[in-house]
């Protein structure tokens, strides 16, 4: 049997250049757990955390459909200060498959 490729969200947070109100007002804490809930209240995957380095932050989120992934959580995404100017790379398989950006 052959098993399909989990599919990919992942979301480029920028770590500079925001207002530093929005980086003093939103944490990331607080958008992971409402992703979170989103993806488990839509049942089309999974948060599995983020990687932060000095230039910003990745989340990572995976499901049988990167569309209904991004479908579930782009209201959560386009509704945090800390998201603007990210990227979201959607992906249609595993590493090297097909994918969508979109820059919020």
């Amino acid at each position: 049997m052959t098993r399909t490729p989990e599919q990919a969200v992942l979301v480029h947070l920028r770590g500079t250049g925001l207002p530093e109100k929005v980086y003093r007002e939103n944490d990331l804490a607080t958008l992971e757990d409402r992703l979170s809930e989103a993806i488990q209240q839509a049942g089309v995957g999974e948060f599995d955390g983020n990687e932060v380095g000095v230039g910003g932050a990745t989340l990572f989120m995976y499901g049988p459909s990167a569309e209904k992934l991004f479908a579930a959580i782009e209201p959560v995404l386009r509704a945090s200060p800390l998201c603007s100017g990210a990227r979201v790379v959607i992906r249609s398989g595993g590493p090297g498959a097909h994918e969508r950006l979109v820059d919020l």
